[in-house]
């Protein structure tokens, strides 16, 4: 019994170690998956993409491809070039865009607000946007 409980904590301890070392660590964004927008009925017929910024630069780090807006949701679009985001160390923001009607709205990635051991899909929300990042940790 003795034992059983020692092998139960060693194997914890291993656990919480490996889990609390996600501060430098580098997520790779392979893929994000659109699961709602606010449709404005006055919009027109257009294709729908994403942008992937740092909070601290002004240009995109990375871009999906294009989907068309009458499809349904949700969505998996690619991402270009999958970007290595150090999500516990930095800030980053998401970006929905039409190619008729320019920006439609965007979502934080705030890793304050998560506590994820290894995040291979996770939901953020904002601004009119559900937004899902899929991806690995390196």
């Amino acid at each position: 019994m003795f034992k059983t409980i020692r092998i139960f904590f060693l194997i914890s301890t291993v656990f919480f170690l490996l889990s609390c070392g996600n501060d430098d660590r580098v997520f790779q964004l392979k893929t994000v998956k659109l699961t709602g927008y606010e449709r404005r009925e006055s919009l027109p017929e257009q294709n729908l993409y994403i942008k992937i910024f740092k909070d601290d630069i002004p240009t995109s780090i990375a871009q999906t491809e294009m989907y068309p807006g009458n499809l349904p949701l949700p969505a998996v679009f690619k991402v270009y070039p999958s970007p290595e985001m150090n999500l516990y160390a930095e800030p980053y923001h998401m970006e929905l865009w039409g190619d008729v009607t320019g920006y439609i709205g965007n979502c934080s990635v705030d890793m304050a607000h998560y506590k994820i051991v290894f995040p291979i899909d996770m939901e953020v929300k904002g601004e009119g946007v559900e937004i899902s990042m899929q991806g690995s940790w390196r």
